[in-house]
């Protein structure tokens, strides 16, 4: 299925879920809840996975001569292989006070590595253009690839304090100490650029989550690259081109997402604006119970004399 389909068919998906459930189910996020914050802070830790995507691509290699004859410099076949790396994160995330389709917002801030290697196994001319057997090694790996993301997320009650919850968002990648090499008759190749440090793409996502208690939710969190935006991927999907290679990023992450609880109602505080009949002594009261004092003391001088 192409992107514009597969997309399609995701926010369908969303909207259909989204119109049913304002109807027929409820979401376990309230932001308008009497003992907690409609804000708080989110820990992750999961699996990031860095796929290749195919895994093997049959490769050669061919020039014309002055004489016109063609020339064949390689031919064979590259095997891809990516990384698998544990992977951490911090955020901040609330809930929506008036939840249409989305009934939360996060920022994520999460850390993991990026590793790939491909491999070239077939023929190879040499000086005498006469194919020999040969392998070239390409590699490459950043000592830590970050991701910020600005993420909505929905939420669909499935039984009491259980739900299912689908993902729309978009995250920045960077690549930090990247270092790459190639190993091997590389005169014989065509050169490719050094693949990019920073990415931009469209991230989909699906979870189940509970509630564990007032404040607390746990959640499993699957991600993947829908779309990459920049650079702009070759073929239109969220892989990311590494040298020969093509990788398809994706996450499978436990989420703890916390809520502060509110203070305690002060009634000596001054009113608050929305809601001044909640508090019992504001400045108002106070003025006219000095008042109230004053005129008391005027009368008991008064009575003295």
């Amino acid at each position: 299925m192409g992107i514009a389909k597969r997309l399609t068919a995701v926010f369908i998906g969303i909207l259909v879920g989204g119109i049913n459930g304002m109807a027929a189910q409820s979401t376990p996020f309230n932001a308008e809840s009497q003992t907690y914050r409609n804000h708080g802070w989110t820990y992750a830790i999961g699996y990031h996975a860095f796929s290749a995507r195919p895994d093997s691509v049959p490769a050669v290699y061919q020039t014309v001569r002055p004489s016109g004859a063609i020339d064949t410099l390689h031919a064979g076949t590259w095997g891809h292989t990516g990384n698998h790396a544990l992977r951490l994160g911090i955020g901040y995330w609330g809930i929506a006070r008036r939840p249409l389709i989305w009934d939360r917002w996060f920022i994520e801030l999460q850390g993991t590595r990026n590793a790939a290697t491909s491999t070239f196994d077939g023929l190879v001319a040499n000086a005498d253009s006469i194919l020999q057997p040969n392998t070239l090694l390409d590699s490459g790996r950043s000592v830590v690839t970050t991701e910020l993301t600005f993420k909505l997320q929905r939420a669909f009650e499935i039984k009491t304090d259980f739900f299912f919850e689908a993902q729309l968002g978009i995250g920045w990648d960077r690549e930090w100490g990247g270092t790459f090499s190639r190993t091997g008759p590389d005169s014989l190749f065509v050169t490719r650029a050094a693949p990019a440090t920073d990415r931009i793409a469209l991230e989909l996502g699906a979870g189940l989550g509970v509630r564990t208690r007032s404040g607390r939710y746990l959640r499993i969190h699957a991600t993947y690259d829908g779309l990459q935006l920049a650079p702009l991927a070759e073929e239109g999907d969220g892989r990311v081109q590494w040298h020969e290679g093509h990788y398809q990023p994706w996450n499978l992450t436990l989420q703890w997402d916390l809520l502060r609880s509110k203070p305690v109602e002060d009634c000596a505080k001054p009113p608050s604006q929305d809601r001044p009949g909640e508090v019992l002594f504001g400045d108002q009261m106070q003025k006219d119970r000095r008042k109230q004092l004053k005129k008391q003391k005027r009368r008991a001088k008064k009575n003295r004399w």
